[in-house]
């Protein structure tokens, strides 16, 4: 991220708007979703919101295209993680795929230690919580919520960012899209963001917890102004600032075709939403797409490192 002030505490929340129809976003005290875990002789099964095997005789599959760089800087300080997985034969599994994206604070010490140091805890918590059990094939499966898995996750990467050094001031956004059959999974903190790209529309799934977007959700600022704001990218949460962060999660069934983005704010913050979706809908390979991307934030003057992660789903 770019150089910035002092990570700043908010005097408080702004205030949300009314959350949408479920099926489109739901809060973590809304969900009910499971995955399910299970102790070392029980099965795990997950509840993916795919129809029965021999209901779809499509393979659902998942296909990403990752950059991760150094960009205008002489140091990167992101850090991304993509796993995914299939299984085939008479029991096969539904592809599980699980994307993270963490950008560590410019202007404090160590922010490319506190992105990998993340980006790495919260993976080895989700996969050993959620994919570590699908590989088990005897016993009775108990349930755990996929969302709480997901924030214990988050907490747990903030408290080894948090403890790596007290000494030293370090932080780092993160953001984890966790795909399990039609259902996205997010968790969220900072100003790293997660695009949808459905049906012609791009959407962004998640909200920046930046001082600016603080300032234009109040009316201080419009969106123009936000672009030349001396502070934009001051952010009000970060991993490893505290003994616990506060962690936005979502919830959604995803359209049967479609693209993902997972980018650090060395991307959006210079490339507006029109030309990443003219991007994302080309007739190109994921590397060639996440490629453009990049060279399209440097030709957008970029002083920052650029990270991103597009996944092509068919589900």
């Amino acid at each position: 991220m770019n150089e910035t002030p002092p990570f700043i505490q908010p005097e408080e929340e702004a205030s949300k708007t009314e959350a949408e129809e479920v099926e489109e976003v739901a809060e973590t005290s809304q969900l009910e979703e499971t995955a399910v875990m299970q102790d070392p002789n029980e099965t795990a099964v997950i509840d993916t919101g795919l129809p029965p095997s021999n209901a779809n005789t499509n393979d659902p599959t998942l296909r990403a295209g990752v950059r991760c760089d150094v960009g205008a800087r002489e140091r990167n300080e992101d850090s991304c993680l993509v796993f995914s997985s299939e299984a085939g034969g008479h029991f096969s599994m539904l592809p599980l795929g699980l994307y993270i994206v963490a950008d560590g604070m410019g202007g404090h010490t160590n922010g490319h230690v506190a992105s990998r140091i993340a980006s790495r805890v919260a993976a080895h918590y989700i996969l050993t919580k959620i994919y570590m059990p699908l590989l088990q094939t005897v016993g009775t499966p108990n349930q755990v919520p996929i969302q709480e898995v997901l924030l214990d996750a988050v907490q747990v990467a903030n408290t080894a960012v948090f403890e790596d050094d007290p000494e030293v001031d370090s932080g780092t956004t993160l953001t984890i899209a966790l795909v399990l059959g039609r259902r996205l999974h997010v968790a969220h903190v900072g100003d790293s963001r997660l695009y949808l790209l459905a049906d012609g529309k791009l959407e962004q799934i998640s909200s920046d917890h930046s001082l600016v977007q603080r300032l234009q959700d109040v009316g201080t600022l419009t969106a123009e102004e936000a672009t030349m704001y001396r502070y934009r990218n001051v952010l009000l949460r970060a991993v490893g600032q505290g003994e616990e962060v506060e962690v936005d999660t979502y919830m959604r069934l995803l359209p049967h075709t479609g693209k993902l983005l997972l980018c650090s704010d060395g991307l959006c913050g210079f490339i507006d939403d029109e030309n990443i979706q003219e991007i994302l809908e080309k007739d190109i390979s994921l590397p060639q797409m996440v490629d453009e991307l990049y060279e399209t934030a440097l030709a957008a003057h970029s002083n920052d490192n650029v990270t991103a992660i597009v996944v092509d789903f068919s589900l």
